[in-house]
């Protein structure tokens, strides 16, 4: 009021921290975290990581049983050998072809020059015309038999390209389940701590449509 009388308060001036707290709740999450699934179906054999175990990248965390993927890479090199074979087969049937086709134009120029000389020996009277004809005939049986044995010579060089075909196929198949087997290994794909672990040792994982989710590691905690 107008009777107030004015008070004042003095105080030491200083210097000191000021703070600006923010208080607040929640869930704590880590900045990272990484799902560990599986891309084979299998029986887990061994688990070496459990809650709150420090883990490095490209650890191993889990096994699944390799047995059927071990018999599987056999079988696909068995036929990878097999094909490799048949490859070995059919060029060794294309050199004798080729060695074939050899032989009947060495025929053939044989035959040809028969003919020629018989001819000139039914112009001159020297010979009979059937001498000439069965030449002849010599002649032509000798130049389809060279079309034939030409023709089984490409049909050789096809089935190499096939065999070789083959090859590649099963060379494919043969690193699909080499890479099948390596995925029996289940590594940690980060730095970080196993927060949440779905599995158990002799648990059966069945990875269909969607890879199932055996651990969650958090990638850093700090």
């Amino acid at each position: 009021g107008a009777a107030g009388e004015a008070k004042y308060r003095t105080g030491k001036v200083e210097r000191g921290p000021l703070q600006a707290v923010v208080v607040a709740s929640g869930t704590l999450n880590a900045v990272t975290t990484v799902q560990v699934g599986s891309q084979v179906s299998g029986q887990v054999l061994e688990i070496f990581a459990d809650f709150n175990t420090q883990v490095k990248k490209d650890q191993v965390i889990a096994r699944i049983d390799p047995q059927s993927f071990e018999l599987r890479v056999n079988q696909t090199r068995a036929d990878v050998d097999a094909a490799r074979s048949a490859v070995a087969v059919a060029m060794s049937n294309l050199a004798a072809q080729k060695a074939e086709v050899g032989r009947v134009k060495v025929n053939l120029a044989d035959a040809e020059r028969d003919l020629n000389r018989k001819k000139m020996l039914v112009e001159k009277n020297f010979i009979s015309p059937a001498e000439l004809d069965k030449a002849r005939t010599l002649f032509d049986s000798t130049r389809e038999q060279l079309k034939s044995v030409e023709a089984q010579s490409e049909v050789n060089a096809s089935q190499i390209a096939s065999a070789q075909a083959t090859v590649k196929q099963r060379e494919a198949l043969l690193k699909q389940a080499q890479v099948d087997l390596e995925r029996t290994i289940i590594r940690a794909p980060v730095n970080g701590t196993v927060i949440l672990k779905n599995i158990d040792a002799g648990q059966t994982v069945a990875a269909s449509l969607q890879a199932p989710v055996l651990f969650t590691i958090a990638q850093d905690l700090r």
